[in-house]
Parts: structure tokens; C-alpha cells; sequence
């Protein structure tokens, strides 16, 4: 089903703006008079604090406040899930960067220098480095419940017994790491009093109502005496899904009566801002001869920090996918969220689903090793299939695209990759990867009513308005598109007002690959709204029934009258000739599971991404570089609104996946980061992309999305990592089980390689 605008590869509407650097983000931003903020942090992983002094700090030329645990109004912690995390630290610090005392001053020197000037006086105490540390008899207690933050277990079957009478067993133990985001824009915002004294945050966030609440809190104050704007953003990937600088900003702002800006150092971020929870992953899985999964036992554990954030429901989504989109009849998924003194770990594109993918699709792909079958033709005799029971004992729903991504991918030019030795290259080997992944979309069983918002302008546009960040999606762009295809107007009769607390209804985070779904489908639901009352007042107009009139192409017209017909636009100047506005607020009840599984939080999903991925890399053997020269993805993300936005998002995912496979890695040692900027932390630059990134998108329609669409943000970076990790395997024959993938890994497993590289002249003109 193709419309006029859908599906369609409009430009980003934002796209000019960026490209010519016009748009102006946060940190861009110097309201006159503003002050500056800085963070007074622990430098200790773990520490008393003994005493703090700001005399000297007031007294420092320019500093207006100097703010403590004690100048918080209201709650001292914020959130997701658990207020544990203190806005300003009074009694202990738990990780270097934990947030001791704020200081506000005319200048950004005479700030640090302010914050130099603070005296804090810790006690060190033992620290907690690692989860085998944490979870020891013994070890220093991180909280008073203890080291474990949440202990999961979800059960099926009898898991012992089938794994007894299976063909094959394969049994691993997987690492992978944290990765950091490394946004371009770190965290930043400004903050000050409105004209009609409501205090205003213009902060790089990804959930604005979500951010005004935690702001709320910890103020005192009602929520609705506080607006959050959160559009643009520079960048986000789930790492501003949490609060970074709001309440500290507020806080200011607060005391002083004065605009505030603060923008995090990209040390300061390396430390006190949020990574990809680490995991272990111990598994061990089997099958009968014919190569059917019969059982699946897995032993997690998630580094999250001190504090919590999103850890629950990265564990969640963690044991949902670590039996991959395979039917896995007896299993054992026994998950530990496990608290450390390194930094927090929370949220990150693919939440959990990316580090049980290396496990569960590592496993498969040694099982068809032994099995002696082919890797796609299992994956193809386990899947998950339309109509089948799941997982979890329920019935699934359509599956069909996973189907899809399995046969077009059994039919890629890839496949046909022949021989392992690169040509003139004796010492490189060439291998071929592949990987299956499932992301599930939306919040899960939690409750979920995202509200949008249309307003017909009499002047002749129509106003959109949602809550969803874009920060970098290209979600503007693809909401104006259902917009224009169901109102039957050009995109450009329509104006996107986006992450506005104080303009636009709430529709919740930009996470979990949902955004488009939800408001979407909260945007038609407020078009039809305003059509409903629009077709009433043109019916009065034309002096019809209003069950007479059809609506086409931004018109009214009138069935059996000829041309009788009257403009949306005119209607809408009819309704407001006493004052009134043309707008109307639409929900959207996200469809959801009625109960929750036993043991989880938010388990299951109700509607699923799928994707298939090849890959082709070159391993140089003598220095252990991988080298990614092609991937292809096969992926099922609903019907695609903008092909050339979601093939971005795609391209993104991957290139994303390569650095988290290998090279990306933030690093702790002892409790303090290693690896806090550019220089230290290496993301894949254009010489380390792919030579091609492809995707393909398998024909599928979700019927409860907006004009069929489903979400495409994750999918693409959760089959990376073990894609590579299978070419690896398949170029030199060792399996690599801990992340990232760095040359010293490589060659420690291929040990000391015997190359036959015949005479020296293959190697060209060399110096000897």
C-alpha cells in the first residue's frame, strides 16, 4: 500500500539547519547575564565524607552560591526506578564523579576556580571493582540491601533433565564490556526564570515530562511550575535517557534567580555520565540430532554501578533475548543486577538485547559448527514462527518478517564468498559471519499512553506536537509524514513543535525503538479527532449532514452536490471566529501484554523487530586487525515510512556495532575510568566503517502501528558483535568470547599461527 507521502524518502526536516551549522543547540546557548555551573565531584570510588567547606569558595572573585546536600529543598535523590542516586552527595560518594556540591559564577574560569576552591575532606573506603569482588562473602556492602540490586529468575521446563539427554551440549562463558556513547554535544543546558516565572530547562534530555518530575521532586515544587524543552539535542543513544544536568541546573537557577548554563567537560562526562552495563554470561545450551533446541541454561550478571538507573529493565530486556528468536522448549535464565563502585552503567541503543545476542547467537553458531549444518538452515529450524507458542507459554503473534530475514538472507551475494586467503596477502584471511536478532518495542507490560497533538491554524498550516526528542532519528521528519498522509496535505502545510513540556502533550521517552510507533500512532488518533469536529463545522457551513461529507486532500466535500465543498483551512477560521483553537490532543493505549511473566519486570513484549546480518572480514594474522569490509542486514521493522532515514538508522546501528565489537572499551581500573575523551577512548573512525553497510528491508505491515511501521532504532546494533565474532571464526577457526575484539585478543587466541607464506616475493619489494 503506497500513498502520497508514505513510503517516501522526504529530507530530514532538520537536515538544513544542522548541515549549515544555523541550528543552535544547548550548549550553543548564552542567555545575557547567565551564570555558569560546574560539579564539584568525588575523585574516590568509594569515601566518607568528613567534612565540606565553601567558605573559601564564596569568596573567590565572581561566585554567586555555592550549593550543598543541605540546599536541596526536596528529595535528595532521583530515578528511574528506584530514587537512589543523590542529586548532591551528604555522607558517602560511590563512584568517581558522584556529585558533591554545585558552583554558580559569572564566568566559566571563575567558576572552576570556585570549585577549586571548595574543600571536601573524604575518608577512602574500600572499593568494590568488579562483580566478582562485589559478590563475595564479605565485601564491603555498596548498599544496605547489599551488592545485588535485583535477582531474576525466569524457568521453564526441566531444564537439568533435557540437558541430560541431549545430542550436544555446547557450554561458554561470554564478557562483554562497557561501551560509552560519545555523543558529538556532551551533557549540557541552560536554565532560567520565563517571563511569567516558570523555572525553564533547556536541557539535552530524552524523556522532557520524565525529567520535569525528577526536577520536581527534588525542588519541592509542583511539576506544572517547571517547563522542559529537550529538542535539539546532540546526540543522545540512551545516554541522556536519565537526568544529567537538570536538577543541578534548577538548583541554581533556584538560588540565584539567574540564567544558568552548564555544560559537562568531555572528561567530566567520561566519568560521571552513563555507559552500557557490562555482562557476563554463562551458557549452556543443547539439541537433539536433528539440530532442535531442546534447552537453554544462562547465568547473567550486569555491572550497574552504585545506583540502579536503568539497570532493572536492561536486565529484563537482557533475559528476554537470551534465547535469542528461538522457540527453546526448557530453560533456566537466572539474572544478577550487581551493584560496583565504577561508574553507572544504564541505558544504550539496544538496552541489554545487544550482550545476549553475542551469547545466544555464539552459542548457535558453535552448535552448527559441531552439528555439521548449515548456520542459516538451523537458525531456520528454530525460529520463532506466526501463531506458535512462545517462549514465555504465549501465543505468538506475526513472526513472518523473521521468516523473510532468514530466506533473503540464505539468498545473499555473500554466500558466495569463496576461499579464505586474500589474494597477494598470504597473511590475511578472509570469514564470512552470521547472526540473527530479535528487539522487542516499547515498554513491554508497563503501562504505556503516549498523547500527540494537531492543530489546524486558520492561516493555513497545521501544527504537530509531540514529546519524543529528536536527536538524530529523523523522527521529526517521519511524524510529519503520517501527518501529511492522513490529513492529505503537503508536508510543507505542517509544522512539527517537538520536546516542549510547556507546548506539547506527553508522549513519553525516545527509547526503546518506540517513538515513531507511539507517536505515530497518537498523532492519527488526534487527526481523526480534529477531522471529527472539523466535518461537524463544515457540515454546518455547507449546510449538510455531516455524514454527507467525505474528506479529501485538505477538503470537505459534499456527496451528490457536485463541487460543493469547502477548504480544512476555511473551517478551521470558521471554529475560531470567537477566539477558540483549532487543536486537538490524541493517545494512543500501546497494546501490551496483560500480565507480566513471572520474575520480570516488564517481560514480555508485545510487538518485535527481527534481523538477519552477514558479514565479511578480513583477519591479518600477524597483527590480529579485523577488518570489517561488508555487512548486510536483512531486517523487519514494520512497514518503512522514509526508506532513506531508516537505511540511515541502519547504517548507524552497524557502524555503532563495529566499535562495540572491536575496539570500544571504557575502561576502569581500580574504580577510576581510564578512558574519559577522544584520545583515550577510540570510536571507529571512516578508516575503520565497513568498505559497504547494505540493508534490505523484508516486506511487513504491524498492524497496530502507524501506517504499519514498527521501530527500527536498535535492531541494527544488536547482531554486530557476534556477526563479526562468527567471520572471525570462520577466517582463522577461533571463537572469541569477550568484547571488544582488539588485535591483542585476536592473536592470544590464534596463539602462534603457521603460515606457509611461500617465497619472500609474495610479500613485494620489502627491505630486509
Amino acid at each position: 500500500m503506497n500513498g502520497t507521502w508514505l513510503p517516501r524518502s522526504l529530507p530530514r526536516t532538520d537536515g538544513g539547519a544542522k548541515a549549515d551549522g544555523s541550528m543552535k543547540f544547548f550548549s550553543d546557548l548564552f542567555p545575557e547575564g547567565c551564570l555558569h555551573g560546574k560539579v564539584i565531584r568525588s575523585p574516590h570510588p568509594r569515601a566518607r565524607i568528613m567534612s565540606l567547606d565553601v567558605v573559601r569558595a564564596l569568596k573567590v572573585r565572581g561566585v554567586e552560591c555555592v550549593l550543598t546536600a543541605k540546599d536541596v529543598p526536596g528529595m535528595n535523590a532521583y530515578g528511574v526506578f528506584y530514587q537512589e542516586a543523590p542529586v548532591l552527595c551528604h555522607e558517602f560518594v560511590n563512584f568517581v564523579g558522584d556529585p558533591v556540591a554545585l558552583v554558580a559564577a559569572e564566568t566559566e574560569e571563575q567558576a572552576e576556580a570556585g570549585a577549586e576552591a571548595v574543600e571536601v575532606r573524604y575518608e577512602p573506603l574500600p572499593a568494590v571493582t568488579s562483580m566478582e569482588e562485589a559478590l563475595k562473602p564479605g565485601a564491603p556492602s555498596i548498599h544496605p540491601k547489599g551488592n545485588v540490586a535485583r535477582h531474576a529468575l525466569l524457568e521453564r521446563g526441566d531444564t537439568g533433565s533435557a540437558l541430560a539427554r541431549a545430542h550436544l551440549v555446547v557450554k561458554n562463558t561470554y564478557l562483554t564490556q562497557r561501551q560509552k556513547h560519545m555523543f558529538l554535544e556532551p551533557e549540557a543546558g541552560v536554565g532560567y526564570y520565563d517571563q511569567e516565572g516558570k523555572l525553564t530547562l533547556l536541557v539535552g534530555g530524552q524523556s522532557p515530562y520524565r525529567d520535569r518530575l525528577q526536577v520536581a521532586r527534588s525542588l519541592g515544587i509542583p511539576k506544572e511550575e517547571i517547563r522542559v524543552v529537550s529538542f535539539p539535542v546532540g546526540g543522545a543513544f540512551g545516554g541522556k535517557d536519565d537526568v544529567t544536568v537538570q536538577i543541578h541546573l534548577a538548583l541554581l537557577v533556584m538560588k540565584t534567580k539567574k540564567p544558568v548554563k552548564m555544560v559537562w567537560t568531555r572528561e567530566e562526562s567520561g566519568a560521571a555520565g552513563y555507559s552500557r552495563h557490562p555482562f557476563k554470561i554463562e551458557m549452556e545450551t543443547g539439541v537433539n540430532e536433528d539440530g532442535k533446541l531442546v534447552a537453554n541454561r544462562a547465568l547473567l550478571f550486569a555491572d550497574t554501578g552504585p545506583y540502579q538507573s536503568f539497570g532493572p529493565a536492561v536486565l529484563d530486556v537482557a533475559m528476554e533475548t537470551i534465547n535469542g528468536p528461538y522457540f527453546v522448549p526448557n530453560y533456566v535464565v537466572d539474572a544478577h543486577l550487581v551493584r560496583t563502585n565504577n561508574g553507572i552503567s544504564a541505558a544504550f541503543r539496544g538496552f541489554g538485547a545487544p550482550q545476549a545476542n553475542f551469547a545466544i547467537e555464539g552459542q548457535m553458531n558453535e552448535i552448527s559448527e559441531k552439528m555439521g549444518m548449515d548456520r542459516l538452515e538451523l537458525r531456520r529450524l528454530n525460529i520463532w514462527r506466526s501463531g506458535e507458542e512462545g517462549n514465555f507459554g504465549l501465543r505468538l503473534g506475526d513472526c513472518s518478517g523473521l521468516s523473510e530475514c532468514v530466506e533473503r538472507a540464505s539468498k545473499s551475494p555473500l554466500l558466495s564468498m569463496r576461499g579464505h586467503v586474500v589474494k597477494g596477502k598470504p597473511w590475511v584471511r578472509r570469514g564470512l559471519g552470521v547472526s540473527l536478532a530479535v528487539k522487542g518495542i516499547g515498554f513491554g507490560t508497563l503501562p504505556d499512553y503516549p498523547e500527540a497533538s494537531v492543530e489546524v491554524d486558520p492561516g493555513g498550516f497545521v501544527k504537530v506536537g509531540f514529546s519524543n526528542p529528536d536527536y538524530g532519528q529523523g523522527l521529526l521528519t517521519a511524524n510529519l509524514q503520517v501527518v501529511a498522509e492522513k490529513l492529505g496535505l503537503s508536508p510543507e502545510k505542517i509544522v512539527v513543535e517537538d520536546a516542549d513540556s510547556g507546548v506539547v502533550p506527553d508522549t513519553g521517552s525516545s527509547s526503546a525503538s518506540r517513538s515513531t510507533y507511539t507517536a505515530g500512532g497518537a498523532l492519527l488518533d488526534a487527526c481523526d479527532r480534529a477531522l471529527f469536529a472539523l466535518r461537524k463545522a463544515a457540515a454546518s457551513e455547507l449546510k449538510a449532514n455531516p455524514a454527507m461529507l467525505e474528506y479529501r486532500s485538505g477538503r470537505f466535500y459534499v456527496k451528490g452536490r457536485g463541487g460543493a465543498s469547502i477548504g480544512l483551512f476555511d473551517v478551521a477560521r470558521v471554529m475560531s471566529r470567537d477566539g477558540g483553537r483549532c487543536r486537538f490532543v490524541g493517545s494512543f493505549p500501546v497494546p501490551r501484554h496483560p500480565s507480566t511473566v513471572a520474575g520480570s519486570l516488564e517481560i514480555p513484549h508485545f510487538i518485535y523487530s527481527f534481523a538477519a546480518l552477514l558479514g565479511e572480514v578480513e583477519v591479518d594474522v600477524l597483527l590480529g586487525k579485523v577488518e570489517v569490509k561488508r555487512l548486510m542486514l536483512y531486517a523487519d521493522v514494520g512497514r518503512v515510512l522514509n526508506p532513506t532515514l531508516a537505511s540511515a538508522q541502519c547504517d548507524g546501528g552497524m557502524i555503532q556495532g563495529v566499535g562495540y565489537a572491536l575496539m570500544e572499551d571504557h575502561i576502569y581500573e581500580g574504580g577510576h575510568p581510564k578512558t574519559k575523551n577522544f584520545s583515550t577512548y577510540l570510536v571507529p573512525c571512516p578508516t575503520d566503517v565497513p568498505t559497504e553497510t547494505h540493508t534490505e528491508f523484508v516486506s511487513s505491515s504491524e498492524g497496530t502501528g502507524p501506517y504499519g511501521a514498527k521501530g527500527v532504532g536498535e535492531i541494527p546494533i544488536v547482531p554486530v558483535a557476534s556477526c563479526i565474532s562468527d567471520a572471525i571464526h570462520d577466517a582463522v577457526g577461533v571463537r572469541l568470547r569477550e568484547l571488544p575484539m582488539k588485535p591483542e585478543r585476536v592473536l592470544e587466541a590464534l596463539g602462534e599461527p603457521q603460515l606457509n607464506l611461500g617465497p619472500l616475493d609474495v610479500l613485494g619489494d620489502v627491505d630486509v
